[in-house]
C-alpha cells in the first residue's frame, strides 16, 4: 500500500468492515494522529495506510495485547513500516504481520474498485457507472430499508450488483449535505394514489 495514499474514517470502516462511529472513536482514544484533509471542500480527518493496518491488527490482536503493548506495537510497527519485514518486534512480543497486511491489502482493493463502478456527472453528480442513475440516491432506499427487489422494480435498467455497488460506495465516501429520500418516484406516486397517472406516463424509469 502507497504510502501516498490517505484513509478517511468511513473509507477505513470499509476496509475494516467496522461501523465508522468505531473507527471514529478509535482515532480519538489515539495513539493514531490523523491529519486533515480536504474533501468536498471541508476538512475530514485521515490516516496513513500504517494507521489502517494498526486499526485492523489490533481488532485481530485485541485479546492479545494490553492498553500499554497496543501502544507499544504503534510505535514499532511506524517505525519499520517501510522495512518489508515479517514481523513487529517491541517488548518481549513479536507479532507476525505477512498475513494480516495481506489481508488489508485486498480490501483496500476492494475499496479502489468501487471507484470502477460510478462515474460523474456533468454537474459533478455520482451516477452508477453507464447509467443517469444517482448513487447517493440508491442508497438512501436501501438505508431507508427498501429490498432490493423493488428497487430494481423501479429502476429496470439496474443490476442488483450495481444496486449494492451504490451502497458500498455511498458508505465509504458518505454525502454531505441533504439527503435523498427513501422512497422512489414511482413509490411515492403509488403512496399517493397516482398509480393511473404512472400508467399514463408509462410507467418510465426515474431518471434522477
Amino acid at each position: 500500500m502507497s504510502e501516498t495514499l490517505r484513509f478517511t474514517a468511513a473509507e477505513a470502516a470499509f476496509v475494516l468492515q467496522e461501523p465508522v462511529k468505531n473507527v471514529r472513536k478509535a482515532l480519538d482514544d489515539g495513539p493514531i494522529q490523523p491529519i486533515l484533509l480536504q474533501r468536498a471542500g471541508s476538512p475530514v480527518r485521515a490516516i496513513d495506510p500504517s494507521d489502517l493496518f494498526y486499526l485492523y491488527a489490533v481488532r485481530t490482536l485485541r485479546e492479545e495485547l494490553t492498553p500499554k503493548a497496543r501502544g507499544e506495537f504503534y510505535v514499532a510497527l511506524k517505525r519499520q513500516w517501510d522495512t518489508g519485514e515479517d514481523e513487529v518486534q517491541f517488548g518481549r512480543f513479536r507479532v507476525a504481520i505477512s498475513d494480516l497486511r495481506e489481508e488489508v491489502e485486498q480490501r483496500t482493493q476492494c475499496l479502489a474498485e468501487l471507484s470502477d463502478k460510478i462515474e460523474f456527472g456533468s454537474e459533478g453528480e455520482v451516477l452508477l457507472k453507464g447509467t443517469k442513475t444517482e448513487v447517493y440516491r440508491i442508497a438512501a432506499l436501501l438505508d431507508g430499508e427498501m429490498p432490493i427487489d423493488i428497487i430494481l422494480a423501479d429502476y429496470p435498467s439496474l443490476t442488483r450488483e450495481q444496486v449494492l455497488a451504490a451502497k458500498a460506495y455511498a458508505a465509504a465516501h458518505p454525502k454531505p449535505g441533504r439527503p435523498y429520500p427513501a422512497i422512489t418516484a414511482k413509490q411515492a406516486l403509488r403512496g399517493a394514489g397516482l398509480e393511473a397517472l404512472d400508467e399514463v406516463l408509462g410507467g418510465d424509469e426515474p431518471s434522477e
